[in-house]
């Protein structure tokens, strides 16, 4: 849109219609847009603009109000209004390459040249087009009035980003981070080169001149550049005043303007705290990296990386690195960024200076790491490898050293990270939405360079995960050296799509334990572990990927009450940070915003600490009642909490023999080994991985107690399992299609033969064995076999869920 410099009309441009591809050029009247009485506004005048080039700019001419320029990607539209009609009449003037022996790039802007029927279109070649009327050169069935193009002229080596004029200059802003002027007859007469601020956006004017200008004669007018000061906008979203007297400063220092506010870069990538002070670091998409002092809201410093190699004059924008991802140090020294087209940086945190850049890789770089002593560097890119650098000893001194990589997963890696085992060693792993964590070997690195017969980066240990669900985030867990039997043990936090947060120990290659995660938004997409200032416990701060941020208090429970989370930003959330003395939680959107929370942790640690006073009065002697009470929020059913209760007391009595006469003794316990059918009864139908997991936590929780070997559970250790373990929600026709599509089932519906998918049931996964499967068939279908059970000799999903499994398909 644009203003007449009169004020009382203004022009608008609507955006494209999704069916027609047409927009609408209109004209308003001021006085009865700012009338709050005036009813149903409409235009004083509307056209519709012809489909194909979609137009992004549109300007008054400012010696006559009755005529307009619009522009797209490829064309010009010049608009004229008769005040005795209710329609535009225009015209758009051919332009082909030819003309000028040499490509034009996209049209950016346009402008009309002061005091001249002459109009300007900025280009991203960083020419401008000059349009001037045809005159006696009119070609049939136009008018000697309508422009055509005369010139093209280059006034900056990177893209035209802003045309305007002031007074009778003509001002350019280009990408290059100059701002340029110009007189009518197009010749440069007043240059700002010294702003690097970035590319330019805006620039707004004042008012009145300053006041040295103010008074000033006119003879001292006569050959002097002379125009009010003036505001630039950046792309590096920075606003600095300018004096225009500035130009005629001989020290470079005094023409760079002064900043005046300093904004978010756009598009965040990621944001990470500084571990030791409170600032704060946003890695933006175009390759900017911002550090943010977060107390006095000030950036206290900023740089654009450039892809030197890489540039290229025809692609526009191919000069700038894309950022991907950042990280911190563990003492703050430095930061490693990682860029979309490999390359790693490693730079100093006070001013951005590299320290050490290397690309061993050309896919974007996904994660990066860094180990708490700072000698190690890991990365993750999109072709699911891992790459790792050492800072090592060469020629008597240290530097950073490329070790290698290992293409460990094969599919995207959705965490990696260094830690410490409570031994005090640093251990790298990673783990991906292929189910699988793989353990690097960080004992025995050595430099690419280096060429022996264990060089490079090699696996230590791997792991496929038997569940079907996905990975989505990992962290290190703190060690629990208050349990005797988990001060030596390294844990990791492991979350994944079915809302479940798994405690793992690489050690011995298992889940410890399960516990539901947050089941509010989407499954965690980031877990980052901190201590709280007031009372020094442990939590951890998740985002949901969409929405949602959160808190959960550490030791995990599985208990809902222990879990905090609010709607932080109305779309995706990229990226979470906390700060170094954990007072605030950092969260980044893709909505532009980074938000500052702070951290009260008062709520969760007293719904802790009364969950614990509660659990100690649950005891196996104080009967099932009381557990049932402190699990039905969690459990949800009352039927189903009710069904486990006389369950379990029957179990108490078959596991007493159900034919003894000797006298019932009540303990309140049942064996280890009726916890899967306890399950089986109440729903939940564990895999043999889901029942090796189950006896893995209900040792976890013996441990918790100091207890070695578990032979019994109560009725309230048995609620927090199946809480935790259920899944949280039931079994679908789609999942039963997926599960086909995965065996490739083929047709539609899908379908697959029966002795296929009878030979995949005896000898895949946890498989079956001839009886085991008869009989279950017989369970589910009455028939021992599954040609008894459907007519064909192949069965689809359909029948399968409904004639076999038992399923109501609406």
């Amino acid at each position: 849109m644009d203003i007449s410099p009169d004020g009382q009309l203004l022009a608008t441009l609507s955006a494209d219609d999704p069916v027609t591809k047409e927009q609408e050029v209109a004209l308003w009247s001021m006085s009865d847009l700012l009338n709050s009485a005036a009813p149903d506004v409409r235009p004083i005048v509307s056209t519709s603009v012809p489909a194909g080039d979609v137009q992004t700019t549109i300007r008054f001419n400012m010696n006559r109000m009755d005529e307009l320029i619009s522009n797209g990607k490829r064309r010009v539209y010049f608009w004229t209004w008769v005040q005795t009609t209710n329609r535009f009449k225009f015209y758009s003037p051919p332009l082909r390459s030819k003309d000028f022996k040499q490509s034009v790039g996209d049209f950016v802007t346009s402008t009309f040249v002061p005091g001249t029927p002459q109009a300007l279109t900025g280009t991203t070649d960083g020419d401008i087009v000059v349009w001037d009327e045809q005159g006696i050169a009119a070609q049939m069935g136009t008018s000697a009035t309508d422009r055509r193009a005369i010139k093209l002229m280059r006034i900056h080596n990177m893209p035209i980003t802003f045309l305007s004029t002031i007074g009778h200059y003509i001002v350019s802003g280009g990408e290059d981070g100059f701002v340029r002027f110009f007189d009518p007859l197009l010749r440069i007469v007043a240059w700002f080169e010294d702003l690097a601020a970035g590319p330019i956006a805006s620039i707004a004017f004042s008012n009145v001149l300053p006041e040295r200008l103010a008074n000033v004669g006119a003879a001292e007018t006569l050959n002097r550049f002379i125009v009010p000061d003036f505001i630039v906008a950046t792309r590096e979203n920075r606003f600095l005043s300018v004096p225009s007297g500035s130009f005629e400063e001989f020290d470079a220092s005094k023409r760079t303007g002064r900043t005046i506010l300093d904004t978010l870069i756009a598009n965040v990538m990621e944001i990470v705290a500084h571990p030791a002070k409170p600032e704060l670091v946003a890695l933006g998409r175009n390759g900017t990296i911002q550090q943010w002092d977060s107390l006095a809201h000030l950036v206290t410093c900023t740089r654009q990386f450039s892809n030197a190699l890489g540039a290229t004059a025809a692609i526009p924008g191919s000069h700038v690195l894309k950022g991907q991802t950042v990280a911190y140090s563990r003492n703050g020294a430095f930061l490693v960024v990682g860029f979309h087209n490999g390359q790693l940086n490693v730079v100093d945190s006070k001013g951005f200076t590299d320290i050490h850049s290397a690309r061993n890789t050309s896919a974007p770089i996904l994660k990066v790491a860094v180990s708490a002593n700072g000698t190690h560097i890991a990365a993750a890119d999109a072709q699911d490898q891992v790459i790792l650098y050492a800072y090592l000893a060469y020629r008597s001194q240290m530097r950073w050293e490329f070790v290698g990589k290992c293409k460990s997963h094969y599919a995207p890696i959705v965490s990696l990270t260094f830690g410490e085992s409570p031994s005090g060693g640093t251990r790298l792993f990673s783990v991906g939405s292929d189910r699988r964590m793989v353990e690097y070997d960080l004992m025995n690195t050595k430099a690419a360079s280096v060429v022996t017969a264990n060089n490079g980066l090699r696996l230590l240990s791997y792991l496929d995960f038997p569940s079907g669900v996905s990975p989505t985030a990992m962290c290190f867990a703190p060690p629990l050296q208050y349990f005797k039997h988990f001060s030596a043990d390294t844990q990791l936090l492991i979350s994944d799509e079915s809302y479940k947060v798994r405690i793992f120990n690489p050690d011995l290659g298992a889940m410890a334990a399960t516990f539901l995660g947050p089941t509010f938004g989407q499954p965690i997409r980031q877990m980052i572990l901190f201590k709280a200032f007031a009372s020094d416990g442990n939590f951890i701060a998740f985002h949901t990927g969409h929405r949602v941020l959160g808190l959960i208090s550490w030791p995990l429970q599985g208990d809902p009450s222990q879990t905090v989370g609010l709607i932080a930003h109305p779309g995706r959330i990229v990226s979470v940070a906390v700060s170094f003395d954990g007072r605030k939680l950092l969260s980044a959107g893709d909505d532009g915003i980074v938000a500052m929370w702070d951290v009260t942790t008062r709520g969760l640690e007293a719904a802790a600490a009364r969950r614990a006073k509660e659990m100690a009065t649950v005891t196996p002697a104080a009967g099932c009642a009381a557990a049932a009470k402190l699990w039905e929020a969690a459990v949800g059913d009352p039927e189903v909490l009710k069904d486990l209760q006389d369950y379990f007391y029957y179990s108490e009595l078959k596991a007493q023999g159900e034919d003894t006469l000797e006298p019932r003794k009540i303990t309140g316990m049942v064996p280890l080994v009726m916890v899967p059918d306890l399950m089986r009864a109440a729903g939940f139908y564990p895999s043999e991985a889901d029942i090796q997991n189950l006896l893995n936590h209900v040792t976890y929780m013996a441990q918790q107690r100091d207890v070695d070997k578990p032979e019994e559970v109560s009725f309230n250790d048995l609620l927090c399992l199946y809480v935790n373990h259920r899944p949280l929600n039931n079994v679908t026709i789609d999942d039963i299609t997926a599960a086909f599509k995965a065996i490739n089932a083929r047709g539609n519906p899908l379908r697959i033969e029966n002795e296929r998918l009878k030979d995949m049931l005896l000898t895949g996964g946890e498989a079956m064995g001839v009886e085991e499967l008869a009989a279950a068939l017989k369970a589910l279908t009455g028939a021992e076999t599954l040609n008894k059970v459907v007519s064909n000799t192949a069965v689809n999903v359909n029948q399968f869920s409904e004639d076999i499994l038992g399923f109501e398909n609406s």
